[in-house]
């Protein structure tokens, strides 16, 4: 099995072609100077084409040749004007699309920012809220929850239970697990 044999680059003879060919190629795109990518780069000049200057200038002519110059000019003319108009609204187009993206990132640069406020008040609130349950239980019973403690209990001095509690408590709730050595 041997691999699929590549063709031969094609070659253009001048021989077969003629002295048209190389008129063709140094005149480029239906007969104008330059090439196509001329155009699009914006290095192109639209100028009158040497094949429309090639006839007679007489406006006078009345000759098929003449009249035929003059509607090709026409057109010529008015294929220009259309250009403009499209290079001037491919330019509001575009000034318009960059001013929405300088909007949008505005836009998502103040969203951030918002966004790292919020979250910033979303902790304070969590921390004034969690001291203010702290100094809440600090007040009450451990035992009922009720919001007076009033009981000061020996031998570790913890005030811990209201005074119900105190009498039903054996000892401290604190201290249970670890009895000061007193």
């Amino acid at each position: 099995m041997t691999p699929p044999q590549q063709p031969p680059p094609l070659k253009s003879e001048p021989r077969v072609l003629g002295s048209s060919a190389s008129s063709y190629n140094s005149l480029g795109l239906n007969g104008v100077p330059g090439s196509i990518w001329d155009f699009v780069s914006g290095s192109f000049s639209p100028s009158p084409s040497p094949i429309l200057n090639a006839g007679p200038t007489s406006t006078a002519s009345a000759s098929p040749n003449g009249a035929e110059l003059a509607r090709v000019r026409r057109q010529l003319d008015e294929a220009k004007r259309k250009i403009r108009q499209w290079e001037e609204s491919w330019q509001q187009v575009k000034q318009a699309c960059d001013a929405w993206q300088r909007e949008a990132k505005e836009a998502k640069e103040r969203a951030l920012a918002a966004d790292g406020a919020r979250q910033l008040a979303l902790q304070k609130k969590e921390e004034v809220e969690a001291q203010v349950i702290f100094q809440l239980r600090a007040k009450q019973c451990v035992v009922c929850g009720e919001p007076a403690r009033g009981a000061v209990l020996q031998p570790c001095q913890h005030r811990v239970l209201c005074e119900p509690c105190v009498a039903s408590a054996p000892e401290c709730p604190y201290c249970e697990s670890q009895p000061l050595p007193w």
